[in-house]
């Protein structure tokens, strides 16, 4: 066999290896998938993803909803429950219940078995222009008695879009039912609602429901406490039922109405934010007020900070039914697109060290509203139990 001298076996197989390139991209070029060059990106992988699709998909791509599946997947990766993407109709539908906006007729409303028993009517409402009245019963709803589909259902056919109308059977006390036409709208849900109640004994006690905690709610709930007992209240029952919660500042100033300055409210903690522990500071009601603050199943995060302080420090008996059990701190930031991340940053605890989101605020005493009967038997358990207090 011949000897092929060394340079020419390198010239030789250098051909080969041409040929055999060749024939690849030959071949690719043929019968494989043309695929582009892809160049290392500065973007984040989110990005990178997006960009792709929204590039080279074959048919058509709505940019904007990647982007929100994207930002929603990533919130739900964190693995909390509170923490939350929130698109832009979403975002604007919170803001409006945070705000106690909705579009309806403007009553607070107490369920019986055969109706339903207005115990509010907001000023300026609909409710209002139309002529109804606390004390009045909505026997039927769009022509369908309370009594055949229930007190749910009934509420939810009352409300609807602003401008329509609502046609509701009404029986005013010792008057015959008549026919009410209500046309629908913008409601705010007042922030605070003050009245003097009639404890046992015939005493006088402020009642305070807080419907959320919102700016300006500490200043609210303080100015209602000292103006009824300015008018002879013996006692103050602190309503926070149905409370989802709100801002943390306005926790500690409802709290500071009833704890005297520098007594811990919550102590709060979390990976980025260090250890803090906020006090009362305020200008409280008078210490020789007993206190009894409402609470419920949906009695949440600053509600159950409040009644959580107030139990601790042996300043309110809390009556009612376990509260929600919510000891997470949340900030809001908005996004680009008009929406929202909701984002934990810390977990809080309870002057005496209790973790709230392990079984909520434990009340004293236990007691709820019956559904179907007019009183409110929870807010006389409270009243009872006050009146042991000297309330």
């Amino acid at each position: 066999m011949p000897i092929v001298p060394r340079s020419r076996r390198t010239v030789m197989v250098a051909g080969v290896v041409v040929l055999l390139v060749a024939a690849f991209v030959l071949g690719a070029i043929a019968g494989a998938p043309v695929r582009d060059r892809v160049l290392p990106s500065q973007a984040s992988l989110p990005d990178q993803v997006a960009n792709a699709i929204a590039d080279r998909f074959e048919g058509p791509v709505d940019r904007a909803a990647l982007e929100r599946a994207g930002a929603t997947a990533i919130a739900e990766a964190v693995g909390d429950r509170w923490t939350a993407y929130f698109t832009p109709a979403e975002w604007a539908a919170l803001k409006r219940a945070s705000e106690g906006q909705y579009t309806g007729i403007g009553v607070t409303i107490r369920s019986t078995d055969d109706a339903l028993m207005i115990s509010e009517v907001f000023p300026g409402s609909p409710a209002a222009t139309a002529g109804l009245r606390a004390g009045d019963r909505i026997l039927a709803v769009r022509g369908v008695r309370v009594a055949t589909v229930g007190a749910v259902a009934s509420r939810e056919a009352i409300l609807g879009k602003a401008g329509t109308v609502v046609e509701l059977q009404v029986a005013s006390p010792g008057e015959a039912p008549r026919r009410v036409s209500v046309t629908r709208g913008e409601v705010t849900v007042p922030m605070v609602r003050a009245r003097m109640v009639t404890g046992p004994r015939g005493r006088p006690v402020a009642y305070i429901e807080l419907d959320r905690f919102e700016k300006g709610s500490g200043d609210e709930v303080h100015d209602q406490a000292m103006r009824l007992i300015r008018a002879g209240a013996t006692g103050v029952v602190l309503d926070l039922r149905g409370d989802p919660g709100g801002l943390l500042d306005e926790a500690v100033a409802v709290a500071g109405v009833f704890l005297e300055p520098g007594q811990r409210v919550v102590s709060t903690r979390g990976r980025t934010s260090p250890t803090r522990e906020r006090e009362a500071d305020g200008d409280p009601i008078p210490a020789r007020i007993p206190v009894a603050v409402l609470v419920d199943g949906s009695s949440a995060s600053a509600s159950e900070i409040v009644a959580g302080a107030l139990k601790d420090h042996g300043r309110a008996v809390a009556v009612g039914q376990p509260t929600f059990g919510k000891s997470k701190v949340q900030v809001t930031e908005e996004t680009s697109d008009g929406g929202a991340v909701r984002v934990t940053i810390a977990g809080y605890l309870t002057p005496k060290g209790t973790d709230i989101g392990k079984g909520g605020v434990v009340p004293d005493v236990r007691a709820s509203d019956i559904a179907g009967t007019e009183a409110d038997e929870a807010l006389a358990a409270a009243l009872a139990a006050l009146a042991r207090s000297g309330g």
